[in-house]
């Protein structure tokens, strides 16, 4: 069987036609959809990029691989010794290739992200151009095409394609910002009364610091992001941009399935459509941004379409609505191809509801950020309860609880008026934690291990405090401080927090990038 797995970075389930999103942003997306299997409940167990992938291919928590972010000892995964994989834990690609299956990928994700161990997944990795940020999509299709032309009569291989497209900043420019905005009205949340309230949200990537990275900056991209979000006409602005790189990609996703079409093995190549993580658009004040362990950041899309498999499917057996992470998906790979699935894994295949079955559904998940924020979340099928444990920069609460069922924007905190439910959901984390990093062999939690450094890597909690200050904010600045003020007892060691995100000459040589690519 040949497979390709279309890897979109940053694509929110919600603004894509297979679920429900009432701009045309993804007919060809669609199309897949209408002879595969649309995932509704899939989630990340950890994000954003790093965590994600790793859990994905490594079919293990981030608690147990070790990747919960993408700094230091946080992004560390746990390599055993040894001079092969390990036979217990191998990545998903090492997996298929011991059974027979040639594994290829087209993505600069590996060296984006110093994330080496990804390319153990791939006997044939291919960066498409000398960049390792923002590439063009049309540069994947250049190359991956390419690849699956030549490869095209041969059997058993296994393509991983990355898109870049849907992450910020967009980079599409005004023709598909126009198109998005000429496609249907804007989503009719935030209005004004939740962009107001906004203003007291701070952090990178909140309505009024859009685009703060480090320090402050103006609109890299005027044509498809705005300066701030002040306004619905921002707002709309905003997510013009956002659907109009997803229109770009679908684009470009229709030109894939017209050359498996033109080589005649579009009937006999399974093709998955995901993603790493989604984004926030208001949500907990949150903008163009995936930075906290919430809904519109941890459910990604997920669209199967297996040859043979699901084009003989009923309509009512195309949707499956269980409760599935993204450390399930090799377990499912692996038993779809008829590859045992190693016993190291901690994922359940859901290859059943592929063929057409219903199959049970976890009664909760837990899902964890260690990027913007060090949080972690417990999803039920209504609800979702998030537990800061560090905030970086961003004004996130301590404790939230959420129906996400009838509050699908995350607008009404129900923690004190739901006691009993918050402390149920405390007890479902504190199983999820025990279960993982709390048996013998389990190493420690990395989420704990790093707390005395944190989410740092991106922004300097400090400088932001002062740009807070300069702002004309400074009751949010104090409000910071005290949220980072250090635990009870605590006492800085050095020897267990050596790294250091931003030292002096870091941010000098940040500062020098930024004037120069500043458009004032």
């Amino acid at each position: 069987m040949r497979v390709i797995y279309v890897d979109v970075d940053t694509l929110r389930a919600d603004h894509t036609q297979p679920y429900g999103y009432h701009r045309p942003t993804t007919p060809n997306l669609q199309a897949l959809a209408d002879k595969g299997v649309v995932f509704d409940r899939y989630y990340c167990s950890d994000s954003p990029c790093l965590p994600s992938r790793t859990a994905m291919t490594s079919g293990q928590f981030g608690i147990t691989n070790g990747v919960i972010g993408h700094f230091g000892e946080a992004a560390r995964f746990r390599l055993d010794s040894g001079h092969a994989p390990h036979p217990d834990r191998p990545l998903l690609g090492q997996r298929l290739g011991q059974h027979g299956h040639y594994t290829a990928a087209v993505s600069m994700f590996a060296e984006r992200h110093r994330a080496y161990h990804f390319l153990g997944n791939f006997r044939e990795s291919i960066r498409a151009t000398d960049e390792i940020n923002d590439e063009d999509g049309r540069e994947i299709n250049r190359v991956g095409l390419d690849w699956i032309r030549r490869h095209a009569h041969e059997d058993d291989w296994y393509l991983h394609l990355t898109y870049w497209e849907p992450h910020t900043p967009y980079l599409t420019g005004k023709e598909w910002t126009e198109r998005a905005a000429a496609s249907g009205p804007a989503p009719a949340w935030p209005d004004q009364e939740a962009i107001d309230g906004h203003a007291e949200v701070y952090g990178p990537r909140s309505a009024l610091d859009l685009h703060y990275s480090v320090g402050p900056r103006k609109s890299p991209y005027p044509d498809t992001m705005p300066e701030a979000i002040r306004t619905r006409a921002d707002f709309e602005h905003l997510i013009n941009g956002f659907d109009g790189t997803i229109m770009y990609w679908d684009s470009l996703f229709g030109e894939l399935l017209a050359t498996l079409d033109e080589l005649g093995i579009a009937e006999e190549t399974a093709i998955i459509v995901s993603a790493d993580h989604g984004e926030s658009f208001g949500e907990n004040g949150s903008y163009a941004e995936h930075g906290l362990a919430n809904e519109p950041v941890h459910r990604l899309p997920l669209v199967v379409y297996w040859p043979g498999v699901t084009d003989q499917l009923p309509d009512d057996a195309r949707h499956c609505d269980a409760l599935l992470y993204n450390i399930d998906f090799a377990p499912t790979i692996c038993d779809l191809l008829g590859v045992p699935i190693p016993r190291g894994w901690q994922g359940t295949s859901f290859a059943d509801a592929v063929r057409g079955a219903e199959i049970p559904s976890r009664p909760y998940l837990v899902l964890g950020h260690g990027a913007h924020t060090y949080q972690r979340s417990v999803r039920t099928r209504d609800h979702l309860y998030i537990r800061t444990y560090h905030p970086g920069a961003f004004r996130a609460e301590w404790e939230q609880l959420f129906d996400v069922t009838a509050d699908p924007h995350l607008t009404t905190d129900l923690l004190d008026k739901e006691p009993e439910l918050a402390a149920r959901m405390r007890t479902y984390l504190a199983e999820w934690l025990h279960t993982y990093a709390g048996r013998p062999g389990a190493l420690p939690d990395p989420m704990q291990t790093t707390l005395q450094v944190g989410p740092v890597y991106y922004n300097d909690p400090v400088r932001y405090q002062q740009h807070l200050r300069d702002t004309g904010r400074g009751h949010l600045a104090d409000d910071l401080a005290e949220r980072l003020s250090t635990a009870t007892g605590a006492t800085p060691v050095s020897w267990h927090a050596s790294d250091v995100a931003w030292t002096p000459e870091r941010h000098a040589a940040w500062d020098k990038m930024i004037a120069a690519a500043d458009p004032a």
